[in-house]
């Protein structure tokens, strides 16, 4: 099982980006116990020695606890794919967007420039949801 350390700056906050990810999708399959330590690390950046005293135990059960639940949480993902099916969507969405904005500036007819920015507007509105709800 790895276990959390201390890592360089990027790889931290790769981690963090992962970890907040992988939260918004499954945090909720999480004991409250484990979501508050995985919040406290990553998105509140408290030390293992901060977050020990924080939940009444020790550095190391803090330690263990992290890299546990981090662990389950990407064994969800892997079982589920879920994160990386939304990164997937997004990504379609964002190369649809390029098109239709590049369409919106092209000398067109009135009603196809005004179909192009509506569909814009769909696609601006369903990412802007996604963000929302699962807060990535």
């Amino acid at each position: 099982m790895s276990m959390p350390h201390a890592p360089k700056p990027e790889n931290r906050l790769d981690a963090s980006v992962e970890m907040g990810t992988l939260n918004a999708f499954y945090g909720g399959l999480l004991t409250e116990r484990q979501r508050q330590a995985l919040r406290l690390y990553y998105e509140e950046d408290y030390s293992l020695g901060e977050i020990a005293e924080q939940l009444g135990c020790t550095r190391q059960s803090v330690h263990e606890l992290i890299a546990r639940s981090g662990e389950k949480l990407r064994a969800y993902e892997a079982a589920v794919g879920a994160a990386e099916r939304m990164r997937a969507v997004e990504k379609r969405l964002e190369a649809a967007q390029i098109l239709l904005q590049s369409l919106t500036r092209r000398d067109l007819p009135a009603e196809a420039q005004a179909e192009a920015a509506q569909a814009l507007r769909l696609i601006e509105q369903t990412i802007e949801q996604e963000e929302r709800d699962h807060g990535i």
